[in-house]
């Protein structure tokens, strides 16, 4: 006996169709929504990575500029320290020339001279004095040329005539170059007023 299918099938195969499509659409979905929750993790990822390095990076260039200035504050200190081993080095090699000039001064000095004024500077001695006459000034001149390995060619800056204790007298300013094999002396060493008659 033969069997007719009075069923619509076509609307069937529509609706079977629409199905498939529906749940292929929905897998190509779920597809397009996996790749993109994976690029974004992965994306996601690798931004927290590099984050990570930049602020490591950051740390580092903090230490190094940290370590760079306290290298810069150890150089200052160095050349601080340099300067002042420098300063104490000449003054220990002019010392004992210094001491042999002031000895030697003291032996040259007439007993004419009254010395009211002693100062070192720029490699020179200036001297002030009060003399009883222009001839012992020269006389003292002479004896200060003549020790040649300590004194230099002294020049007379200031002479003048005053009442010293009622009684005329020569004041002077000598200026004497020095000899004592270093580069300079230290600026405004002693100044003594009231000196020792010899």
């Amino acid at each position: 006996m033969t069997r007719i299918n009075l069923l619509p099938w076509r609307e069937a195969r529509r609706t079977q169709r629409q199905r498939e499509l529906i749940g292929m659409l929905v897998a190509a979905a779920l597809f397009g929504a996996i790749l993109v929750f994976v690029a974004y993790t992965e994306i996601d990822h690798r931004i927290q990575y590099q984050q990570e390095r930049n602020e490591y990076l950051r740390g580092e260039i903090a230490r190094l500029k940290k370590a760079a200035e306290e290298m810069q504050e150890l150089q200052k200190i160095r050349a601080r320290l340099v300067d002042r081993l420098n300063v104490i080095q000449k003054l220990q090699t002019v010392r004992p020339g210094m001491v042999r000039m002031l000895d030697e001064l003291v032996r040259l000095v007439p007993q004419d001279i009254y010395l009211t004024g002693f100062k070192t500077a720029n490699n020179q001695v200036t001297l002030n004095g009060i003399a009883r006459s222009d001839n012992v000034i020269s006389e003292f001149m002479r004896d200060l040329k003549s020790a040649a390995d300590l004194f230099g060619e002294p020049v007379l800056q200031v002479i003048e005539t005053r009442t010293v204790n009622n009684v005329q007298a020569r004041v002077f300013e000598l200026v004497v170059p020095l000899k004592l094999g270093a580069e300079a002396e230290p600026a405004g060493a002693a100044a003594g007023k009231g000196g020792k008659k010899t």
